[in-house]
């Protein structure tokens, strides 16, 4: 068979690491560009929530980020409440406690 070549040997010896090192330049410098946009982003989003936030107090008044609802308005009292039996195996049973 073939045997290496020490010069050859040498060679990847040395583009190995090389390579590595290049590779983990790229990554980190993508990430920090990552890091970069996000940031923007995040600022970004904080001026817009406090835009909105703001439209909101002028067009319903005092209080922000709440749904606009009726004074007054109890969501309960025009529903009915149901209850699910499982099996219908209820029965009633008297105590001693009950009038």
């Amino acid at each position: 068979m073939n045997k290496d070549n020490p010069a050859l040997i040498a060679f990847k010896m040395w583009i190995f690491p090389g390579l590595v090192s290049v590779l983990g330049l790229v990554i980190w410098n993508d990430v920090n560009e990552i890091k970069a946009d996000v940031k923007s982003l995040m600022a970004q989003s904080n001026i817009d929530k406090t835009r909105i936030d703001n439209l909101e107090r002028q067009l319903y008044g005092k209080i922000s980020a709440n749904i606009p609802s009726e004074k007054g308005h109890n969501p309960l009292k025009n529903n009915k409440l149901y209850a699910m039996i499982p099996n219908n195996s209820f029965k009633l049973k008297k105590r001693l406690y009950d009038f």
